[in-house]
C-alpha cells in the first residue's frame, strides 16, 4: 500500500501528430529553403558570367 501512496497520475493528451513527422516536415523546409538560396545563387552566377563574357566580347571587336 505505500507503493500507491508514491504513485501520480501525470495526464497525457494524444494528439495526431507524430514527433517523426513534424522533424520530417523541418528538415524538408530548410532543404528547400537551402536549394532556393543556391538557386539565386546560380542565377546571379550566371548573369555575372554573360555580363562579363559580353563585356569581353564587344571590347575584343572593336
Amino acid at each position: 500500500m505505500a507503493e500507491n501512496a508514491n504513485k501520480r497520475n501525470i495526464p497525457i493528451k494524444l494528439g495526431d501528430f507524430s514527433v517523426i513527422d513534424t522533424e520530417f516536415s523541418s528538415i524538408r523546409e530548410r532543404f528547400d529553403s537551402e536549394m532556393k538560396k543556391m538557386e539565386e545563387e546560380m542565377a546571379r552566377f550566371r548573369s555575372d558570367l554573360m555580363n562579363r563574357e559580353s563585356n569581353f566580347f564587344e571590347s575584343t571587336s572593336r
